[in-house]
């Protein structure tokens, strides 16, 4: 009964996700909706835009913030569910995630007076889930954006306000 009812959900809308990321560079344009199809690539663990079997894939997506070395946060916000999604649609954006070497992501950057960062992990975050309950009520899941994500920003000269401002974006 509860996959029926998120099946239906997404149907609806009423399934809602939003990420926030941080990507190399701020994708052109600066807000909109990524729509190239989703398919599996060469190796099978990845996925491409194209690739075998795509299936359609839409995420809405807006640059919030700007830090240096030119890297973006971004507010996204996937309208389909398909696996790697949000990487795949940044990576054909030429704005691959933050320590996402699979998708063309960079594995470290150099900073103000030559720092070298590594992120440790790629640079995405579920950070609300919304789906309608049993009752007709509504499920609200938030997780805290992780430490190690802030200390990254951080360290990227990016300001703390932005979490806030990624996570209160209309993507609509």
């Amino acid at each position: 009964a509860a996959a029926a009812r998120l099946q239906q959900a997404r149907i609806d809308g009423l399934y809602q996700r939003r990420y926030v990321a941080i990507a190399e560079r701020s994708p052109v344009p600066e807000r909109g909706t990524w729509d190239a199809p989703i398919g599996r690539g060469p190796n099978p663990r990845l996925r491409v835009e194209g690739g075998r079997d795509p299936a359609p894939a839409n995420t809405r997506y807006a640059v919030t913030a700007r830090s240096q070395p030119g890297a973006a946060m971004l507010a996204v916000a996937p309208v389909t569910g398909r696996t790697h999604q949000i990487r795949v649609h940044a990576a054909g954006a030429r704005a691959p995630l933050l320590g996402d070497r699979s998708y063309g992501g960079p594995a470290r950057l150099t900073v103000a007076r030559g720092r070298v960062i590594e992120p440790g992990r790629i640079a995405l975050h579920a950070a609300r889930v919304v789906v309608p309950g049993a009752g007709g009520d509504t499920l609200v899941a938030e997780s805290p954006v992780p430490a190690e994500l802030e200390s990254l920003w951080s360290a990227l000269g990016g300001e703390a306000e932005a979490w806030e401002v990624s996570l209160a974006c209309a993507l609509d």
